[in-house]
Order: structure tokens, then C-alpha cells, then sequence
């Protein structure tokens, strides 16, 4: 081999490895620039996320900070409201209460009346007892008519204290009332129909419908007494001005206890 031909294969192989060596170094060169590149797209895309990400917190801020705004402003409300229901119950509770005490004192009050209405109707009925026996039935029937009402669970209190009143307004007016009325009684054990008069409480007479038999009521016997002829012109008389079918006069009527 001459000197001229080692001499270029030499330097060929030199060439050969300087390429190699320059094509390695664009190697490692293109390497980390691949290796910068992808850290720099990683990291966009990492930033693009994140950014993704920090817009949809905002979003979501933005939407619980609305709400919790919204539930504050509705939480002060419902206390406002909790607090004026209180107020409300607090007063319908004392209204209760007050309902409570009213409608137990009435109760009260309605036992206490009902048991002095009795009262006065037991006294009433023994004073008719022992009174002048006139409109028997009339009276009669008022006292059982107050008594069924009294006796009812379904009557107010307020129409029991009426037709109590009613009956002791009714029965003090025959103390000062005079009238004339038509009657079967006992007249000397017999029975006969009679026009009585009525002088208050203070005494009554009786007529026949002729005008020809009088009598008047004793208490003592408690029975009704024919009178001698000699009362018949006054009684007549009195009973005629009872009914309005005479002017007012004077007559001469024998009250208290006659003698024969």
C-alpha cells in the first residue's frame, strides 16, 4: 500500500468520524430541544387547564356566592318571620288562655244561676201554693213551662234568667192589677161557673154569669163562701168597672174576714 492511498484512506475515516460526531451532536441537540418543547407544550397545556379550571371556579364562586347570598337574605327573613310568628303565638296563646279563664267563669257563673233560678222557682211555686187560688191553670203552666226549660241542657242561660224574670214580673203584677175572668169553682161544696174578681192579692169575688149568686174566697178554710144578697149590687158593680163597662165609683166590698 503506497503512502499516498494510507494517507486519504486516513483522512477518510478522520472525515468519517468528525460527521459521526457532528451527527451525534444534532442528535443530542434535537433531543433536548424535542425534550424543551415538550415541557413547554406540557406546560400550556397544563396553564390551559389550569386556566380552564380557575374559570370554571370563578364561575361556580361567582354562582355560590349569588346563592349564599341569596340564602342569607333568606335565612334573615325566615327570622324576622320566626320571630313575628313567635310574637303571634305568644299572643293567640294568651288569647287562649284568656278564652280558657272566660269560658271556665262562665261555666261557673251558669252553674251558680242555674241552681238560684231553681231557687227562686221552688220559692215561687210554694208562694203561688200558699197565694189567692186564681188562674190556676195559667200559672200552673207557666211554672212546668220554666221548669222544662230549666231542666234543658240545650237552653242558654241567658233565656232561663228571661222566663224566670218574666214569670216574677208577671206574678208581682197581680199584686196590682184587677180583672175579671171566668171559672168553675166550689161555691158553698158545688161546683158552679162564676165571673171572678180579681182585687189585686188582696181578695177575691165571684158571681154567677145571671148576677144573682156572689161570694168571695175565704183564706182561712181556703174555700170559696156564697155572700147574703146584700153584697150583690157592689159586687155587680165592680166587676162591670173590671171590665170597663161601667165609669169608676165607689163600692162598698166586704175584704178582710166577714162575720155573719
Amino acid at each position: 500500500m503506497s503512502y499516498h492511498r494510507l494517507y486519504k484512506r486516513v483522512s477518510f475515516t478522520v472525515a468519517f468520524l468528525f460527521f459521526l460526531i457532528a451527527m451525534q451532536g444534532q442528535s443530542k441537540a434535537g433531543s433536548e430541544a424535542d425534550k424543551i418543547q415538550e415541557k413547554v407544550v406540557k406546560t400550556i397545556e397544563v396553564r390551559q387547564e389550569t386556566q380552564k379550571k380557575e374559570d370554571a371556579w370563578a364561575g361556580k364562586k361567582a354562582e355560590l356566592t349569588a346563592r349564599y347570598r341569596s340564602l342569607s337574605y333568606g335565612n334573615k327573613h325566615l327570622e324576622k318571620v320566626k320571630k313575628k310568628t313567635g310574637q303571634m303565638l305568644n299572643s293567640q296563646k294568651d288569647l287562649v288562655d284568656e278564652a280558657k279563664r272566660k269560658i271556665e267563669e262562665s261555666a261557673r257563673i251558669q252553674e251558680e244561676l242555674q241552681a238560684c233560678l231553681e231557687s227562686i222557682i221552688t220559692r215561687l211555686e210554694e208562694f203561688i201554693k200558699r197565694d189567692l187560688p186564681f188562674l190556676p191553670e195559667e200559672r200552673s203552666d207557666r211554672l212546668a213551662l220554666i221548669k222544662e226549660t230549666l231542666a234543658s241542657p240545650d237552653r242558654r242561660a241567658a233565656e232561663k234568667y228571661r222566663r224566670v224574670m218574666e214569670a216574677l214580673q208577671i206574678e208581682t203584677g197581680y199584686g196590682h192589677t184587677v180583672e175579671v175572668y171566668q171559672d168553675t169553682v166550689d161555691l158553698d161544696s158545688r161546683p158552679v161557673l162564676v165571673d171572678i174578681l180579681r182585687l189585686g192579692r188582696l181578695s177575691l169575688f165571684c158571681q154567677t154569669p145571671d148576677g144573682k149568686v156572689v161570694g168571695h174566697y175565704d183564706r182561712a178554710p181556703k174555700r170559696w163562701i156564697s155572700l147574703s144578697s146584700g153584697y150583690r149590687r157592689d159586687i155587680n158593680k165592680a166587676v162591670e168597672m173590671a171590665r170597663h163597662e161601667r165609669t169608676i165609683d165607689l163600692v162598698r166590698l166586704p175584704i178582710g174576714r166577714i162575720v155573719p
